[in-house]
Formats: C-alpha cells, structure tokens, sequence
C-alpha cells in the first residue's frame, strides 16, 4: 500500500496552520506542549481516529484538511470537530478518475462507489489500488 502524505491545514477559531510534509522524511521537533503529538493525532483523525478532546482542541478547533498521495491518487480528507460519522473525501487521478464522497466511519447497507467499498477504510484500500 503506498501512501504519501503532502500536508496538513488545521483550521482553529483564529489562524490557518499548514504543515506541508517532505516527499522523503518529516521530522517534528520542538519543546514539550508545542503540538507535536497533536498532528500525529490529527492525521489519524482525517482516517477515521478519535481526537482527543483537550481544553485547548475544544475551544479552538474547527476542522483539519489531509493531503495525500494514495497509489495513483491526489486525495484530500477533511474532518470537522463535530464529525463523529464521517471524513470527507476528495480524489483526483491523472487518468481522469475524480470523485468526492461522504465516507461513513461504519459500513452501511448501500455502498459508496461499488459493491466492495461501504466506508472510509474500504475507500482506502480502493483509491491504493
């Protein structure tokens, strides 16, 4: 499975953060309580994680955007700090295949583009080939 992370946008009541990620190897680095872990758990979060609700997440946050290479794939996934039930994903292929979807976090009964992707860790496993 290739996936290749290219940046990271925190949107808070104040600012727009963007952490844009190396094509080979990111390093995090800096003094206890700067954030470090918390972009770990951002970027599980646009998959699907639970975000821990801190006092500082709780007051400011309002979404987080994820860009990634997925196989052939331009993919965003963007997660509001109300969205318990799904990660919104977008998708762009050089050979035209585009497309952006709802994924629930949960299958549900009806599938999201055919018979084998129901939620959002089926969608990934599709857009990686």
């Amino acid at each position: 499975m290739n996936i290749r992370l290219t940046n990271l946008v925190v949107r808070t009541r104040h600012a727009n953060e963007e952490i844009r990620f190396s094509e080979t190897v990111t390093f995090l680095y800096g003094p206890v309580g700067t954030g470090k872990s918390t972009v770990a758990r951002l970027i599980d979060y646009c998959f699907g994680g639970d975000l821990e609700r801190t006092p500082a997440i709780q007051q400011e946050f309002l979404s987080v955007v994820l860009g990634a290479r997925l196989g052939d794939y331009e993919c965003t996934f963007e997660r509001g700090a109300e969205d318990t039930e799904a990660v919104r994903v977008t998708w762009d292929c050089e050979s035209g295949d585009s497309g952006s979807v709802n994924a629930p976090l949960s299958a549900g009964e009806v599938p999201l583009l055919d018979a084998d992707v129901y939620n959002l860790s089926d969608l990934l496993f599709h857009l990686c080939g």
